[in-house]
Formats: structure tokens, sequence, C-alpha cells
């Protein structure tokens, strides 16, 4: 057992570590998140955040598909998103409604990720997407070392920072980014012949920081994070932001392991202000496993920790092998014994169809709509709200 778990429940006074507490969702296309949010769904969500005492909601306006009006010619603008179409104006009211409930909100966006028939640059793979009786999407998975990915990757969070500067806070999201490909090796050889690293060919097959434990690959790839998390905070900070910054450091949860796939020591050496986002979704598989590497790992290098389990969520193979309730319910043991430094759950409670959040399967569960779901879970992780600043 991890020293975090090994020290038992947390006193009050350590329950107070947990600053920041509330929602993570999405206004993108097909996401199953806020996409479909008119004013009254927002106002809603956040009256009843308020009312829980909940004081942070980070919202994704960049996914796999765009969920904001954006100048940039490589991203999708799908015309049936309601941001969108709306020129921003409800992004905009509605942090501006958080901001006036005392409630902190984060952007995040997902830059390797893209439909691939706007985005320009060649994928490494692609998989069809259908959304709401558009023709169908072609997302590209992309990684940093295509020339020009970490460059657009600076220009979202540049525009975003431009289009929302009431939005307190950042989060970067590179999920897939890490991949052996052929044209990185000769890259990957360069910095091993650079840093004492053995070269390729030692390294065996195959390597995916996310599945394998390649160490040096693994420190490569982080590597490469730091330079573009670099690049994007020197964009922003010119831009006069002054918010916190954070990177969602990936974990996997397989049948027969867990990993990590950031090296956490490397990348507080490098960004030590910068906060380490990790999740779990699947409370049935290595549950203190997955919470040592989500939570007492990164605190142990020094890391700021925020938590993302799983919320009014139903993406997975349905139904789950256990209830929302129950997973909520072990999420709230394993926030006050291993005490993160801030939580967030993610989803919302959805109005539509989507791939994290299905209306349909909460109906399934007993919930009639995404408030129901919401208003539940509300009252479950009661005990969570004295630990909010």
């Amino acid at each position: 057992m991890c020293s975090a778990a090994a020290g038992g429940i947390a006193t009050a006074d350590d329950r107070r570590r947990l600053a920041e507490h509330g929602f993570w969702d999405y206004t993108t296309p097909g996401a199953g998140g806020m996409e479909a949010y008119g004013k009254d769904d927002y106002a809603s969500l956040l009256d009843d955040m308020a009312g829980a005492g909940m004081n942070s909601l980070l919202i994704c306006p960049r996914w796999s598909t765009t969920g904001y009006r954006s100048r940039l010619k490589y991203l999708d603008q799908l015309q049936s998103n309601r941001v969108i179409a709306s020129g921003n104006e409800i992004l905009r009211w509605m942090l501006e409604e958080a901001r006036n409930r005392k409630i902190k909100t984060w952007l995040s966006a997902f830059v390797c990720g893209f439909d691939s028939r706007v985005y320009g640059l060649k994928p490494y793979r692609t998989m069809k997407m259908s959304i709401d009786g558009e023709p169908a999407m072609e997302i590209g998975s992309y990684d940093l070392d295509t020339p020009g990915v970490a460059e657009r990757a600076v220009e979202i969070f540049d525009e975003l920072v431009s289009e929302f500067p009431m939005a307190n806070a950042l989060n970067v999201e590179l999920e897939d980014s890490g991949m052996e490909l052929p044209h990185r090796i000769p890259l990957y050889n360069m910095w091993a012949a650079e840093n004492g690293r053995p070269p390729f060919e030692r390294l065996g097959h195959p390597i995916n920081p996310r599945l394998y434990d390649v160490y040096a690959w693994r420190d490569y790839d982080t590597h490469r994070r730091i330079q573009l998390l670099q690049a994007i905070e020197a964009a922003v900070r010119a831009r006069n932001f002054r918010g916190d910054l954070g990177m969602i450091c990936e974990t996997a949860n397989s049948a027969y392991c867990i990993t990590q796939e950031v090296n956490l020591r490397e990348y507080h050496a490098k960004l030590p202000h910068w906060v380490a986002v990790t999740y779990e979704y699947d409370k049935w598989r290595h549950r203190y496993g997955v919470m040592d590497l989500s939570i007492a790992t990164p605190k142990k290098e020094g890391l700021k920790v925020y938590y993302l389990p799983r919320g009014v969520m139903t993406w997975g193979r349905w139904p789950l092998p256990i209830t929302l309730e129950q997973s909520w319910d072990m999420d709230v043991e394993d926030v006050v014994r291993f005490r993160p430094d801030g939580l967030w759950w993610f989803g919302s409670g959805s109005v539509n169809e989507g791939a994290h959040v299905s209306v349909k399967r909460l109906r399934e569960a007993g919930y009639a709509d995404g408030r129901a779901a919401r208003r539940a879970l509300l009252k479950r992780v009661a005990a969570l709200r004295s630990t909010a600043s």
C-alpha cells in the first residue's frame, strides 16, 4: 500500500487540501457534454454547483471536434454547435456567470486529434465520426514531431486566451501523441545520443508509453511535451494571462497492467508550477494501484494533482460492471484517503447523446435526464463539501 493510503483516513485539516471541486465537461460536437446546453441549462448547472459548495469548472471547447468559434482555418466549425452558432457569446456568458458565483473556470484543449480533411497535415491514423446527421468526419491522430502540430497547438491556446480572457486557468491534453512512428525515430536517436540513452534499436518493440514500460521512450516523449508546454506558456503569458496551467498525465488501466505515460519527476522539475491532471473511470479494476499512479505518485514527486473520476459519464462497455452510484462512492472514499489537490467529476449531465454520455443509458440507469443524474451525484458526494476552500 502506498504511503498516502497507509496513513488511513484523512483528518478534517487534511481534507481542506482539496482546494478545487467541480465538474469537467465539453462544448464540442459529439462529446455528449454541454454542447447542446442553452443558457438555462448552464444556469442550472452553475446553480447546482454553487448550492453544493463547488468552486471549480473545467470546460473543454476543443476535443477531437471544436466547440467554439475559431479564426483558425484548420479547425472544424459545425454550425449546429450552439457555442459556434452564437459566435462564442453563450460560452463567454457562462464564464461570466461562473465568476459571479465565485466558481473558478478552466479551459482545456486536446491538440492531437482533428478533422483531417480540414486540418491538412498527415495523421498517423484516422477514424470515422458521425455527428448530428452531418457527413462523417475523418478524425486524425497526430504526434508532436509531425511538422506544424506543435505550432498549431500554441496557436489554439493563444486564441483561447484571446477569445475568453475571463477564464482563470488552462489545461493541455496530448493524448495519443506518444506513439512510436517511423519519422520520430531519428529525432529520438539524436536526443538519446545527447542524453546518454540507448538508441532506438535497443529499446525493443512495440513502444507505446501508455501501455509499456519503455522508460527511455517515455522520457523522450515527456521531453517533447515539455517543449510544447513551455511554448504555450510563453504565448499565453505574452497575452497577459496569469492563471494556472496544467496537463493531463495519462494513465492506462488494462486487464494486466497499469501505467503512467508521463515522466512525472521530469515534468515537475522543468515545470514546477504546472498541475498534473490524472484520471480513473474503471473503479472495478486495479483500484488502489491506479490511485497510487494517479494521486500518490505525482504528489510524492512534488506535483499539485487534480483528479478526474467518472461523473455523469456512461462511456465504456454498457452496462458497466458496477453502478454509477457505486463508482461515485468509491471515488469519495479514495479522494478522502489519497487527498488530491483538486477534483473534477467527468460529466455534468448531458442533454443529448454523445461519446462520453448517453441520455438513453442514463435512463436505463434509472435517471430521467442528465440533470437528475447530476443532482444524484451531488448528493452522493456531499461528504466532500467541506474539503473545498
